[in-house]
């Protein structure tokens, strides 16, 4: 009996979207947003857009994830999307707003995309 309540619980809680922000989006508040299917909780700090894939997709590819993070962040921020990097699950859409200058991509050994335009 004890297997079968910790096997549902973990099935439960295997299932459910993770929205915890990265150490640096602490206290930033979210904004949900769906765009082809996809949704997302943005956060946007200064010049970075925290974008994190709440809704299950197989498979979950990266150019279709990244392109869709892409419009939803140019539609909550009107400014432009010019650098997406992370993972289907968690991305970092660097903006440019109002002509600035976008922030310099992070240098991290993820996977990185960029088909807006």
């Amino acid at each position: 009996m004890i297997k079968a309540i910790f096997f549902a619980l973990s099935a439960c809680l295997g299932t459910t979207a993770c929205t915890f922000p990265s150490t640096g989006y602490y206290g930033v508040p979210s904004v949900e947003r769906e765009v082809e299917g996809s949704r997302f909780s943005i956060r946007v700090r200064d010049d970075v857009a925290e974008v994190i894939r709440t809704s299950p997709e197989f498979p979950a590819r990266y150019p279709v994830i990244a392109a869709r993070a892409q419009k939803a962040v140019h539609l909550e921020t009107g400014c432009s999307p010019e650098w997406v990097t992370g993972d289907p699950a968690m991305l970092w859409v660097g903006l440019s707003c109002d002509g600035a200058a976008p922030p310099k991509r992070p240098r991290r050994g993820i996977i990185t995309w960029q088909d807006f335009g």
